[in-house]
């Protein structure tokens, strides 16, 4: 079935995506082929069985929360609901349920799940708490902003739009913000807009890595350190946050902060006060914090690696910064504006337009996303030729030599392949080792930034580097 726009008078045209037994959840409004706003259909919550039975929530969000915390968008009193039990998320394909690893877990229609789709009137349990799933016919409107880019973010896609208009109605603001989304699609970029359209903009904008740096550099890097205060410690020294007076701190990666940091963050935010290392004397900052993370901290949060208090400190204003292949109107544009950005440095002519690259990639999701597309377009800037063919141009791409390696494998004379064991173990070693090499060249080596895209630890990575004799 196809949702209906009512209510519109403004709307001269609409879109909407097919769905699979239950009404599309969000419709996009067009005026003059342009997406000015969304509708979302509102969702309601029934309690039929557990200490809250009987209650209703009717929710207008896209995403939205269910568990104990007095926090979520449906909140639970059930003590055998996690604090963080579940989401629920309207997607083109449908409602779908998602468990945030809770302690009981989530059950839809009696079996235990970790995702699944929700049809109407379906119900899932949460503990001994049961509740029966209901999309409404009323729709809320959302207004899109009318922007097509916002400063270095580039992109009029509906889910740009969504946070451009984030942008504006909170960069002036010194709300603390959460950025999450996956890695590579530019959440740095994006923190670097709130600081830039914000009354301190022409104050100082500093960013730390949490995943960067060890437990003894990440609380000097963050609250600096007396002389003395440790070994090499040679002088006093000022932490971002001290650097950053009258200005923003952005943590990137702010889910690998070690859970004893943060205690003292959290006192940064509620007191606007710190310490440095090594000295008793309290030292007031004034300094806008945004924080981000590829981690599910709700998932964190239940499993005791992230404080819960510091989560909602940090999370007043959300932002999700969505994938590439969510928006992939916008592959374009970025390819474009990283052609121009590379004739420019080098003063030369690209060899390959932003059209053809469209052309190559209309089927592909872009795993690596926005940084993914630039290293992209980097290698084609100077090869149209070799460009043109998709299977020379992935050559490079994990597990692509693995693949043929495979292939050459089975076409051994007779079709003799060898031994599983033996062919499982050729391939698992070249795989390894082509990945850790494209990595780190993605990372020009630096092997936490590379381990954290791969989402491993730095000292699984560089036992990997070992293992494979791998040198710079």
């Amino acid at each position: 079935m196809y949702a209906v726009v009512i209510d519109s008078p403004k709307c001269t045209d609409y879109k909407a995506s097919p769905m699979k037994g239950i009404e599309t959840p969000t419709v996009v409004i067009y005026e003059d082929d342009k997406p000015r706003s969304i509708l979302v259909r509102r969702c309601k919550l029934l309690v039929s069985e557990g200490d809250d039975r009987g209650k209703e929530v009717v929710v207008s969000k896209e995403r939205f929360t269910v568990g104990a915390n007095p926090h979520n968008d449906c909140v639970l009193a059930d003590t055998t609901v996690s604090g963080n039990h579940c989401e629920i998320e309207l997607l083109p394909e449908g409602y779908l349920i998602r468990d945030l690893q809770s302690t009981n877990g989530t059950f839809v229609r009696g079996v235990r799940v970790t995702e699944a789709f929700l049809s109407q009137g379906a119900d899932f349990q949460l503990g001994k708490t049961r509740l029966v799933f209901s999309p409404l016919k009323e729709s809320t409107k959302v207004e899109l902003s009318q922007r097509e880019g916002f400063g270095n973010l580039i992109g009029g896609s509906v889910a740009m739009k969504k946070v451009y208009s984030v942008i504006e109605t909170y960069a002036a603001t010194d709300v603390t913000t959460l950025i999450t989304g996956e890695t590579g699609t530019g959440k740095e970029v994006l923190a670097a807009e709130l600081h830039n359209n914000s009354t301190r903009k022409d104050k100082p904008f500093v960013v730390v890595d949490c995943s960067a740096l060890s437990r003894n550099l990440i609380e000097s890097e963050l609250f600096g350190h007396r002389k003395g205060a440790f070994t090499g410690a040679m002088a006093d020294r000022k932490g971002a946050f001290e650097q950053a007076d009258s200005g923003t701190v952005f943590l990137d990666e702010i889910g690998d902060l070690s859970i004893d940091l943060q205690p003292k963050l959290l006192r940064v935010l509620e007191k606007k006060e710190l310490r440095r290392v090594g000295d008793n004397t309290v030292r007031k900052i004034d300094v806008r914090i945004i924080a981000a993370t590829h981690r599910r901290l709700e998932v964190d949060v239940n499993a005791g690696r992230f404080r819960e208090d510091l989560y909602y400190r940090l999370s007043v204003v959300r932002v999700e910064v969505p994938p590439l292949s969510k928006r992939k109107e916008d592959v374009g544009p970025l390819a474009q504006m990283f052609i121009d950005r590379l004739a420019k440095e080098t003063g030369t002519e690209a060899e390959i337009t932003a059209e053809e690259i469209v052309s190559m990639f209309q089927d592909y999701d872009w795993p690596g996303n926005v940084r993914e597309l630039r290293n992209s377009v980097e290698r084609m800037f100077h090869a149209r030729e070799n460009a043109m063919h998709m299977e020379p141009l992935l050559a490079d791409e994990p597990g692509a030599e693995v693949a043929e390696e495979l292939r050459q494998m089975m076409a051994e004379p007779g079709g003799k392949l060898a031994p599983f064991k033996v062919a499982k173990e050729q391939l698992v070693h070249r795989f390894e080792r082509d990945y850790i090499v494209r990595i780190l060249k993605n990372h020009d080596w630096n092997i936490s930034q590379a381990a954290r895209e791969a989402e491993i630890e730095r000292a699984y990575l560089q036992r990997l580097i070992k293992k494979h004799e791998l040198k710079r």
